[in-house]
């Protein structure tokens, strides 16, 4: 058999398509026999082996490496497990909760911060309507310089954040 066997043969052995055995002949994994469209038999199922070997072992830098892949795809579950608990147990809030609780919580003290000058006059009766006026243009004052060093839109979380304090306990 030193002439070689054809390609379609050998793909027959091998299992891939004849451009899969061309690519591997390119790279000097099918052995050529010299006659176009023929191939060395022992040498390159020898060959096609240990790049098999190679590719499952993670060496083939080329390659889809299944070991890393499974083990990234594992973790990517465990990651959608871990978030999917955790909306079970009540223990992750969404985003939209967080944004509607906090504007309560702004608005609430935005309406303190209005009913101070009030409160001012009603705990100070003497003061004139002028000073109540000063006081109110103050509370008016601080609110706009408050708003100006919040960010435009609600900030989002750090990747993994909230998982990994409550899995530390805090």
């Amino acid at each position: 058999m030193a002439e070689g066997i054809p390609g379609q043969s050998l793909a027959g052995l091998l299992d891939p398509d004849m451009e899969s055995i061309r690519k591997l002949a390119h790279a000097g994994i099918v052995v050529g026999s010299g006659i176009r469209g023929r191939y060395l038999l022992a040498p390159s199922i020898r060959n096609y082996v240990r790049h098999l070997r190679e590719i499952a072992a993670g060496r083939q830098g080329n390659e889809l490496n299944a070991v890393d892949e499974n083990a990234r795809l594992k973790i990517v579950q465990r990651k959608n497990y871990e978030l999917k608990n955790a909306a079970l147990e009540g223990s992750l809030v969404s985003m939209d909760d967080i944004i509607e609780a906090w504007g309560i919580i702004v608005r609430a003290i935005k309406a303190t911060v209005l009913s101070f000058p009030a409160r001012c006059h009603e705990k100070l009766p003497h003061l004139k309507s002028d000073d109540v006026e000063s006081i109110r243009k103050v509370a008016h004052k601080v609110l706009t310089e408050t708003s100006k060093m919040l960010p435009g839109q609600a900030p989002m979380p750090q990747t993994g954040s909230a998982l990994s304090h409550d899995s530390e306990g805090g």
